[in-house]
């Protein structure tokens, strides 16, 4: 039996109109009378997420949610943080200068939401579109090298970050977690930090085995959550990379991938 169904939001929980369907909110409701623990795991900060918690019936003393890519795990209840593993201010002030030499633009996740050194278009689609508090601030002058800084997001436009690894300095990818979350985001994070290492944390803090273990996604940021799982599933819609590696491809965001993935594995009843 499953305990444990970690979903990623954008592409996967949500459809293109940023929503989440009643299809896959009464699948969830289902899941949960079941026993099962649902996580929302997202590469979102917990601005960025939490409205979306009641939807789901995700709040409460023993719910979680995993954000930051795996960087942070929240209680529900609460916001506690039982688990962090992010950068520091002196790693935004080198990702700051690489951003300038590549030509794109920069953003930081902090706890209490996202900060850029400028306003810029991206700056609109992280209020409006993700829904994350933004505040502008002079990197040079109000960034300390001991600040704590969940991620990095580098931004532009769709072909700037194709073969990426060859226009990074090895020393990023040595020293970095680096993955293309979006056509025009590459995020930069702990080395250690990803989704994966966020499922198996909370795994472990909820003494739940690996085989009792779902994930579902359709980003690189996702492949290695699906590939830790006991059954790790792809959208329709997910990249070739996440396809090729998970257990089983369910049907789009857009047509109740999600709901479609808990009937047939948690439900075992078809899709209703």
């Amino acid at each position: 039996m499953y305990k444990l169904l970690a979903i990623d939001m954008d592409g996967t929980l949500l459809n293109s109109k940023g929503n989440i369907s009643e299809g896959n909110k009464e699948a969830i409701k289902r899941a949960i009378e079941n026993g099962v623990k649902v996580v929302i795991t997202s590469g979102r900060s917990i601005g960025g997420l939490n409205r979306f918690l009641e939807h789901v019936g995700l709040v409460g003393e023993n719910e979680y949610i995993i954000t930051n890519n795996g960087g942070s795990i929240y209680r529900t209840n609460d916001f506690k943080c039982i688990s962090y593993k992010g950068l520091k201010g002196s790693d935004l002030m080198k990702a700051y200068k690489l951003s300038k030499e590549l030509g794109v633009k920069i953003s930081a996740y902090v706890e209490e939401g996202c900060i850029f050194p400028e306003d810029n278009e991206f700056v609109k689609f992280e209020r409006e579109h993700i829904g994350t508090p933004v505040k502008i601030i002079d990197f040079d002058k109000d960034v300390n090298d001991n600040d704590e800084i969940a991620k990095i997001l580098f931004l532009g436009k769709d072909n700037d970050f194709e073969n990426y690894e060859e226009k990074i300095p090895r020393e990023f990818f040595d020293n970095y977690h680096m993955v293309k979350s979006l056509s025009f985001v590459l995020e930069m994070m702990n080395k250690e930090c990803n989704k994966g290492y966020g499922v198996r944390t909370l795994a472990e803090y909820l003494n739940i085995k690996i085989d009792e273990i779902i994930c579902i996604g359709d980003q690189a940021n996702d492949l290695e959550m699906i590939e830790y799982a006991g059954l790790g599933i792809a959208m329709g819609n997910a990249i070739d990379d996440i396809k090729n590696i998970a257990s089983y491809v369910t049907d789009t965001n857009d047509n109740d991938g999600v709901a479609k993935a808990i009937y047939k594995f948690v439900l075992g009843s078809g899709c209703k």
